[in-house]
């Protein structure tokens, strides 16, 4: 008689972060300098977009900016919405850019709201979280 083997499958959860989406007149550049300037955060563009199907099944690049510190322990992406004459977030499609903050241990959650509103430029801040989004998963590490 065979002995039956039990395996133990074990699923990581997907740890949920926030997000923040942004109203804001500003280019990608100028919104990055000013996050750069008034938050003390040192966002660049990546060398490398993401690519994600949009709802034609189509692969499309997406550009964004990169705000990553090990100090501070700190992941902020920033995307802009309408990219290529097409909108990532069809279902948020007035949101002009989202601030992922995939780690944060730095800045509460309202305190960073209040100071992005505060920003020149800046119309309107709205919170979120990842799992508002199917997106946040494209991103590269």
């Amino acid at each position: 008689m065979t002995r039956v083997k039990k395996i133990k499958l074990e699923l990581e959860e997907e740890i949920e972060f926030p997000i923040l989406g942004i109203s804001s007149a500003l280019g990608d550049h100028r919104l990055a300098w000013e996050l750069n300037t008034s938050l003390s955060v040192g966002f660049q563009k990546a060398h490398v977009p993401f690519t994600l199907p949009n709802k034609n099944r189509k692969m499309m690049s997406y550009e964004y900016y990169i705000h990553e510190n090990e100090d501070d322990q700190c992941k902020f992406f920033l995307v802009k919405n309408k990219q290529q004459a097409s909108v990532l977030f069809t279902q948020n499609e007035r949101l002009d850019f989202f601030l992922i903050l995939r780690e944060n241990y730095k800045y509460g959650i309202q305190d960073l709201i209040n100071k992005l509103r505060d920003l020149n430029g800046v119309v309107a801040v709205f919170p979120f979280t990842s799992s508002d989004f199917e997106f946040s998963e494209y991103l590269n590490d």
